[in-house]
């Protein structure tokens, strides 16, 4: 299932810098939507790197983590194509994080800054139903034993630790906004080709901005994602509860049954064929 199971097969990188559009707007502005629409027949760019790529994913979460943490921009980029190279296209994070490098790694690629209609107040209402739990102490506790969603809560506190230093925001509050302004700014100082768009404007803007012919009788594919992250959330959960049920179910067994295995004769001629061997 998405987010909870890697369905992209064995990694690209091989392949080499590929990057042919980079999906600019935030997670909750419709980068599941968008994405299927880059990897559709119509615009033929598959595949798009997505946190649905990387969530199920420790070794690429791992090196997503480490490229957040690392200041050196040489050393930064070198891990980011290790996660970004053979794909065709990007939308949600980790890319709208590493903008500013994807650009420079991928002077070719136009940008689309896909926007959530309603603005700052809407996505940000958006973001409360669907995403901070995933930055909840509840959640690395419910969660713990499980690695993979250790590294998920690890890189929403890193994001959450960068924000205000990257966007001079507190936390979240006005980040949709100077998100916006910098994704601008940063594009005109490259002179790079930029699309504004919103999921409302469907086909159309999109096809003519990179160069496709929109299709006449399709609907914009409509991925919701609210849904799917809300059941994701209960998913984990269990998971996290099984996990903890089974060690601390291990634990007791071992305390309470151990000592008389350990005496058993069976375990005994064991233990004497394993000192042979040694």
């Amino acid at each position: 299932m998405r987010f909870l199971s890697d369905t992209t097969g064995p990694d690209r990188q091989a392949l080499g810098p590929q990057m042919r559009v980079i999906g600019a707007g935030l997670p909750r502005c419709a980068t599941s939507s968008l994405q299927a629409a880059f990897e559709s027949p119509h615009l033929g760019f598959f595949p798009c790197m997505h946190m649905a790529h990387v969530m199920p994913s420790n070794t690429r979460a791992e090196i997503v983590l480490k490229a957040m943490r690392e200041k050196d921009k040489k050393k930064r980029q070198a891990l980011l194509h290790k996660i970004f190279d053979g794909y065709q296209a990007t939308t949600d994070f980790p890319g709208f994080w590493f903008l500013d490098d994807l650009m420079d790694m991928y002077p070719d690629a136009p940008l689309v800054l896909n926007q959530r209609k309603g603005g700052d107040k809407s996505w940000l209402q958006s973001w409360d139903s669907s995403l901070a739990f995933f930055r909840t102490w509840t959640y690395l506790l419910l969660c713990l034993p499980v690695k993979n969603d250790r590294l998920h809560w690890l890189m929403h506190q890193e994001a959450k630790n960068q924000i205000t230093e990257r966007w001079h925001t507190k936390d979240l509050d006005g980040f949709y906004d100077a998100y916006q302004k910098h994704v601008l700014e940063e594009a005109k100082k490259r002179n790079r080709k930029i699309l504004v768009w919103t999921a409302e404007d469907g086909w159309g803007p999109l096809c003519e901005f990179l160069g496709k012919d929109a299709p006449k009788d399709e609907p914009f594919p409509w991925v919701n994602d609210a849904a799917t992250m809300q059941f994701v959330q209960r998913i984990l959960v269990a998971r996290g509860i099984a996990s903890w049920l089974a060690i601390f179910g291990s634990a007791y067994a071992a305390w309470t049954y151990g000592p008389s295995l350990l005496q058993s004769q069976f375990v005994q001629s064991l233990w004497q064929q394993a000192r042979q061997l040694l």
